[in-house]
């Protein structure tokens, strides 16, 4: 049989509780909500932007201190000589020692078969069977047959007996003792509880009911107004600080970090070609005054680079190159 699961029609007790109680809950429920929320999102930042990167952090130091070099030791240190003990001294020790065992174990078996088995089971095949079913079985078959099982018919005919005897007894005191008696004391309970307890009981579930559903509504309506909140909050928030700071940023960059840079930069190439030209004249020079006073090549040093030699047509002599002048660029800033 299904049951009805229509609503039943609300009355004017559940009309006139709904409105009153949904107005206390949504006061009460609201700075429940709008907490909650707040720490829901101080949560969320602190797991996302602290918890996080330091949770990375610490797997990272954890493999670089603890997996990194076992796992270096053990693939380039132990695998390797455990391959080579295994190769070459556990395998060919083996092969000898296994072949052994084998014709020893072959022995073994051979001796404790004669020795264990054979007697015992010679001692159970012809003694301890024979002993146990004529001395044992036999017998315990034949007191169960003839002896045990007619006591046990006699015995559950008579326990029948006796049972169906007392539920005559039983039956016939409940009918003329026990019912008039619980008819006596069972008709004030029905009454309380149809009567009395039946309606506060309804009563008190739509109460609670009704602030069970309130507690619901004023949740949801509580989440939207917390939201709605924390919206204009983060618009304020936006409008008062992270807009100005966004601009001055991009102001600054373009205008003072992003021309610095470019000057810097030219600056730097400048002073770097400047400083390849002095190097070249320094060695050029020395070169010459080398050639004056000595009459020969100057000897290279170690610290200046070879230069490619290219080699002339028809012979096997090599020229040396001589390093083109460094051009200055200067960039014409936007």
């Amino acid at each position: 049989m299904e049951l009805d699961r229509r609503p039943e029609p609300e009355g004017c007790l559940t009309a006139a509780i709904r409105v009153p109680v949904r107005i206390v809950v949504l006061v009460v429920v609201l700075p429940v909500r709008m907490v909650w929320d707040a720490l829901s999102w101080v949560g969320r930042q602190f797991y996302r932007y602290v918890l996080t990167p330091l949770g990375r952090v610490v797997r990272a130091l954890a493999m670089a201190l603890f997996v990194w070099p076992w796992a270096g030791l053990w693939r380039w240190a132990v695998v390797p000589a455990a391959r080579w003990v295994h190769r070459w001294v556990l395998t060919p020790l083996g092969h000898p020692m296994g072949a052994l065992g084998r014709w020893a174990g072959i022995l073994l078996g051979w001796v404790g078969r004669a020795l264990f088995v054979r007697p015992w089971v010679a001692l159970w095949r012809y003694v301890v069977v024979p002993v146990v079913r004529y001395g044992l079985v036999i017998p315990l078959v034949w007191l169960y047959g003839a002896v045990l099982t007619p006591l046990g018919h006699a015995l559950a005919w008579a326990v029948r007996g006796l049972g169906a005897v007392l539920g005559w007894l039983a039956v016939k005191t409940y009918r003329f003792l026990l019912r008039p008696f619980g008819i006596a004391l069972a008709f004030p309970l029905v009454v309380l509880w149809r009567y009395v307890l039946v309606p506060v009981g309804r009563a008190l579930g739509v109460v609670g009911r009704e602030i069970g559903g309130a507690v619901g509504v004023c949740w949801r309506i509580a989440g939207r107004i917390s939201r709605a909140v924390g919206r204009g909050l983060k618009w304020l928030g936006w409008n008062l600080v992270g807009r100005p700071v966004r601009a001055a940023w991009r102001w600054s960059h373009d205008y003072v970090l992003a021309p610095a840079g470019r000057a810097v930069a030219d600056a730097a190439r400048g002073v770097r070609a400047a400083l390849r030209s002095a190097r070249a004249t320094v060695r050029d020079t020395r070169r010459e005054v080398w050639r004056a006073l000595f009459g020969g090549p100057a000897p290279v040093e170690a610290r200046e680079p070879i230069g490619a030699r290219a080699r002339t047509l028809g012979s096997t002599t090599t020229v040396p190159e001589v390093a083109p002048e460094p051009e200055i660029s200067l960039r014409k800033q936007g």
